[in-house]
């Protein structure tokens, strides 16, 4: 009986960790041998920790205000006080829930729209990726600051409109950066091979010629 205990345990120790912990080490490791790759992680950990805990751990409210003025940083406010006695510190911590759920809201919809652009008027090219691509140029050609100050002057300031104002001004960005490659990629012989056995065209996009584009999407 004991042994057949210490088989089990010795089968339990010596079980090979599964696939996410695999990942898990595999992807702190490429972190600690990459030391700007590690500092960006952790910065945008805390970041998204802020924007999760921040009301709670909040020490005044975002609009309580008090007689101290222009107050420097001191122990009762870190980041001191602006004109109206407000704490700054607290300020910074509810407000980067919105500004991480809109930053991160609309570039993902920016990505998915621009991909989505790129890969379909690039493979099918002639005047269907003219006519896109300039379109994209006339936006590129305007800095993106101007560009999203002229947008926020026509449809006016409000939470829709910034995330509106993320996600136009970065369509082209993306559309630009996938377009470049899907150029090289749709002349390889695998997609080629893909049109040869009669694939539909979304299976071409989506299975053959995206996987190639992820990792620029990541960078």
């Amino acid at each position: 009986m004991a042994s057949a205990e210490q088989e089990t345990a010795l089968r339990l120790v010596a079980k090979p960790p599964g696939r996410t912990a695999v990942r898990l080490r595999s992807v702190f490791r490429q972190l600690r041998a990459n030391p700007l790759a590690f500092v960006g992680t952790v910065i945008v950990l805390v970041f998204l920790l802020m924007a999760v805990f921040g009301p709670v751990i909040a020490p005044y409210g975002p609009e309580d205000q008090s007689g101290d003025l222009r107050q420097p940083p001191s122990a009762l406010h870190l980041f001191g006080t602006d004109n109206l006695g407000r704490d700054v510190f607290s300020r910074v911590l509810v407000g980067s829930r919105d500004i991480v759920s809109l930053a991160g809201f609309g570039t993902v919809i920016a990505v998915v729209i621009g991909t989505a652009v790129g890969l379909t008027v690039t493979y099918e090219g002639g005047w269907i990726e003219e006519l896109t691509m300039r379109l994209m140029d006339s936006m590129l050609s305007l800095p993106a600051g101007m560009l999203a100050l002229l947008l926020l002057g026509a449809v006016g300031p409000s939470r829709e409109s910034v995330l509106l104002v993320i996600i136009i001004v970065y369509i082209p960005i993306v559309a630009r950066v996938v377009r470049s490659v899907v150029l090289d990629i749709k002349t390889r012989g695998f997609v080629d091979a893909a049109r040869l056995r009669g694939e539909r065209r979304f299976y071409v996009l989506t299975r053959e010629i995206l996987p190639s584009v992820i990792p620029t999407l990541v960078v």
